[in-house]
């Protein structure tokens, strides 16, 4: 495994705006100086996630989540420090082998970064090894499997392409792993091998063909196995096995294909279910199809999508399952800003794209493609679908369905030329429509205020007790990059003079850098690895102090002195009431009478 320097951190960081980074999963829209939306990390109806390009760091005032471009990207993408770094430098083009080095010396878990560089790696060669097996039988006359991919319509340049291949029991696979070199933790890790009650090591697609799964850096990250023998027939194996997920596989975050699909000029990505379908696609010439392996888009899907393309078709089967599953996708890739429409084949004897395709050609599938239809008229068509209209209490529900979806349309435009359509299609005056649609907006308008930086600022401090705040001042001084600041705050104030234990943690933590960088030209976040640090640091950055730092210093300063002589006031009054000496009574009340005056000078 390669380690880096800390210099890379830092290119990563300048390279990589957070606001356009973030951009490619969230719809930011802009507010002052900042930039808000929904948060990618909890359920929210109203923007809470607040991204600064001034500070380069976000934070949700909802779930506190916050951090720079690096700590967002090990939280959306669920990886580690070192693979989000990799992800960020191949984003911006660096050449990560300048920063490489021979040892690295922070504290890392080295042995869970071996163990998913040992399982890519286990795929990469188990894939090999399908794909061989596959191949070989292909030169066989009279065999099942070559039946199979006949029958699919595989030819040897697209079984090449996307890497399909035939998992076989003749030459055990983990036999040949264990000969790679690779050991029983990392093979069984992987998944592929399942070990029984016995210690018996079994192949997990046994008997099937087998489809790898990419993930965007083109690294085999799981598999697919789907049976084709007639035992399918009688239910007594599943037609579908998949990988489990582990460190490097999380089916939610993935689209089969995406890998290549990224790689063209897309207007626009076509998502369909299966494996078939989007190999199908793509061996006709449409480059951007991807598939969702099952019919649950996720929102880690969406945002995979929104980062290349803001215009989406789903091609799902046209069997019921299918279209339920379309409905829930439709509105997960709405609220991520996509623009998205439903492709409605032209034949009702075929059920998806792969078997169109077989049957009528590309050209004709283009124009289904070129007249997919909106969102709003597929919901719609759905409704229609489902009630007889003839029957008067089934047309009422019907436009009131109708009103409830116009309703969450934000264009004016667009939803008054929905109104006006749908009103002649089905012989009703547009009045009432617009009445119940007007109903639902205002319904909507109450629920999804929206909330500037001000009234979050205001919020942080309610949450914040003001003895803590004082404190957290100190640490924004001391990241304000102004070294005079620094000094005086390092002269007067002690880790022990802070009394909340996650500021004290942060303020020892930024003195222990300034022994080794200078913490005005680093990034500070970068140096920290603890989530709670992160967000408690993210806390502090979002205090703008800035024009201020002068009198909060001297603020931050007074306020210390004065905690200091009541502390001490309280000691001698508590002191005072015990059985002392004359002498050290005398001593104790002059001291008493010094804080006083010094007290009555500080307020």
């Amino acid at each position: 495994m390669a380690y880096y320097s800390g210099d890379l951190i830092e290119e990563v960081i300048s390279q990589n705006d957070i606001v356009e980074v973030i951009s490619e999963y969230v719809v930011l829209k802009k507010s002052g100086r900042n930039y808000m939306g929904l948060c990618p990390f909890h359920r929210e109806k109203t923007p809470s996630f607040c991204v600064s390009m001034d500070k380069q760091i976000f934070k949700c005032f909802g779930c506190s989540e916050g951090g720079n471009v690096i700590s967002f990207i090990m939280k959306i993408e669920n990886i580690d420090f070192w693979d989000a770094v990799e992800m960020l430098a191949e984003r911006a083009n660096i050449d990560t082998s300048r920063f490489e080095v021979k040892t690295y010396n922070d504290k890392i878990d080295t042995h869970k970064k071996d163990l998913k560089d040992a399982i890519f790696n286990i795929n990469r060669d188990a894939g090999l090894f399908y794909h061989n097996n596959l191949i070989e039988l292909l030169k066989e006359d009279n065999n099942p499997v070559k039946e199979y991919i006949i029958k699919r319509k595989l030819d040897i340049k697209t079984i090449n392409k996307f890497g399909i291949g035939y998992a076989t029991g003749k030459v055990p696979l983990y036999d040949h792993l264990i000969k790679l070199g690779y050991t029983k933790e990392e093979i069984l890790a992987s998944g592929i091998i399942i070990e029984n009650g016995n210690g018996k090591m079994y192949d997990r697609f046994y008997s099937r063909i087998i489809f790898p799964i990419f993930d965007i850096r083109d690294r085999t990250i799981a598999f697919g196995g789907r049976a084709f023998s007639s035992k399918v027939l009688d239910k007594t194996i599943p037609k579908y096995v998949n990988s489990p997920e582990n460190d490097i596989y999380h089916k939610g975050k993935t689209l089969y294909l995406m890998n290549f699909a990224k790689r063209e000029k897309l207007d626009n990505i076509i998502i369909v279910e299966g494996y078939m379908d989007a190999i199908a696609l793509q061996k006709f010439g449409f480059k951007n199809a991807v598939a969702s392996l099952g019919t649950a888009l996720t929102e880690n899907q969406a945002r995979l999508i929104k980062k290349y393309t803001d215009k989406v078709i789903i091609g799902y089967d046209q069997d019921g399952a299918g279209q339920a599953a379309t409905m829930r996708g439709l509105d997960i890739l709405v609220n991520h800003g996509l623009n998205v429409k439903v492709l409605k084949l032209d034949h009702d004897d075929v059920k998806d794209p792969d078997e169109y395709l077989n049957k009528y050609g590309a050209e004709r599938l283009k124009k289904c493609i070129d007249n997919a239809i909106s969102l709003v008229e597929f919901k719609v068509s759905i409704l229609e679908k489902d009630l007889d209209l003839e029957n008067f209490d089934s047309k009422v529900k019907f436009l009131t369905g109708v009103s409830n979806i116009l309703s969450k349309i934000d264009n004016n435009i667009e939803r008054d030329m929905y109104i006006d359509k749908i009103s002649k299609k089905y012989g009703m005056s547009p009045g009432p429509i617009l009445k119940e649609v007007e109903k639902g907006m205002t319904k909507k308008n109450n629920n999804d205020v929206a909330i500037d930086m001000q009234s979050l600022n205001k919020k942080m401090h309610l949450i914040t007790n003001v003895r803590k705040r004082q404190e957290q001042y100190i640490v924004a001084l001391m990241l304000s990059k102004k070294p005079p600041i620094q000094q005086e705050i390092i002269k007067n104030i002690k880790s022990s003079d802070i009394d909340n234990e996650d500021v004290r943690k942060i303020y020892d933590f930024i003195l222990s850098l300034m022994d080794n960088y200078d913490i005005n030209k680093i990034d500070v976040l970068s140096k920290i690895q603890d989530e709670d640090m992160i967000k408690e640091i993210t806390d502090i950055m979002y205090i703008d102090i800035s024009g201020y730092e002068e009198k909060l210093l001297q603020d931050v300063l007074k306020n210390k002195k004065k905690e200091k002589l009541y502390a001490r006031r309280d000691e001698i009054l508590k002191r005072l009431d015990e059985n002392i000496s004359k002498d050290e009574s005398e001593i104790i009340k002059y001291e008493l009478n010094q804080i006083i005056i010094e007290l009555s000078k500080l307020k």
